[in-house]
């Protein structure tokens, strides 16, 4: 298997994995297709069914999102607005920082 994913036995399985490839019986039919999510009552039916081995995608652990690439890439999409004079353009551009930021506002 690739770097992309990985081969875990069911018991390990977590529900909300995505099955990285199809998962197929002992007779070759797909029991389950690829990107299929896993969910509690999916993982019990596998166990039940004697399926040992499940091909899930590897989870990347997630990266803060760079402060300076994303102004500049803003600077760049709003560069045609004059946002002290356009109140709207003003808040698009914040509502659009605060998203791409990841910042938690309040509501």
């Amino acid at each position: 298997m690739s770097d992309d994913r990985v081969l875990l036995p069911v018991t390990q399985a977590q529900p909300g994995m995505v099955l990285s490839d199809e998962l197929l019986d002992n007779h070759g039919q797909v029991l389950l297709a690829k990107g299929a999510v896993l969910s509690e009552a999916i993982i019990g039916s596998l166990q039940r069914h004697h399926i040992e081995m499940v091909p899930v995608a590897r989870v990347e652990a997630h990266r803060a999102p760079d402060s300076a690439q994303v102004q500049a890439r803003l600077d760049h999409l709003f560069r045609k607005h004059d946002l002290d004079a356009d109140w709207a353009a003003g808040l698009l551009r914040r509502y659009v920082e605060d998203y791409r930021l990841e910042r938690q506002v309040a509501p």
